[in-house]
């Protein structure tokens, strides 16, 4: 019986002395932070619904304008030899920047859970723990909120933004709750 409980005394001792000050914690995280991510459950998702309007504004403008210059080339010869394949072309690069448009519009998320916040941009997804983050700041005049780091540092959060209105500011709410409840005092 001694020797178990002595056994869980150590084990209790060895992850206090693992757990990871907040400089370590942000050095191990910055080395790769592609790799830091939570397996429990997300509490809040949050993206932005304006973005996707955007998207699909954009989408159909770059179709119309790839068409119309696929038609282009059939109205005059100018001495360039024109074939098949350069009608269907230029549709065919109009789908390839629609589908890069609907994806880059579409990905902005954030989810927050226990552990901490995922924030997705439009390059790349980093994962940042509760004792890295500062907290949620909206500035006046910004386009979007931001999630403010150590050193003056900040993430901008694509999928809040303030186009949005009452979604926005239902999305900050709720946030503001998880965080009050989940970032440690210091």
């Amino acid at each position: 019986m001694t020797s178990q409980s002595d056994e869980t005394n150590s084990h209790q001792q060895f992850h206090k002395e693992q757990q990871l000050d907040e400089k370590k914690l942000a050095a191990y995280t910055a080395l790769d932070p592609f790799s830091v991510t939570s397996n429990k459950p997300w509490e809040l998702t949050i993206t932005s619904r304006k973005l996707r309007v955007y998207a699909m504004f954009l989408i159909p403008i770059i179709m119309a304008v790839h068409i119309f210059m696929a038609w282009q080339l059939s109205l005059e010869f100018t001495g360039a030899s024109v074939t098949g394949v350069d009608f269907i072309a230029f549709p065919g690069v109009g789908v390839i920047i629609s589908v890069l448009v609907w994806l880059a519009l579409s990905r902005p998320r954030v989810r927050v859970n226990s552990d901490g916040v995922e924030v997705r941009n439009i390059i790349g997804t980093r994962f940042y723990y509760w004792q890295l983050i500062y907290g949620l700041s909206v500035p006046e005049g910004a386009r979007m909120a931001r999630l403010e780091l150590p050193e003056f540092e900040y993430m901008p959060l694509w999928a809040i933004q303030v186009s949005d209105g009452a979604d926005t500011i239902q999305a900050v709410r709720k946030f503001r709750e998880l965080e009050a409840q989940y970032m440690p005092e210091e």
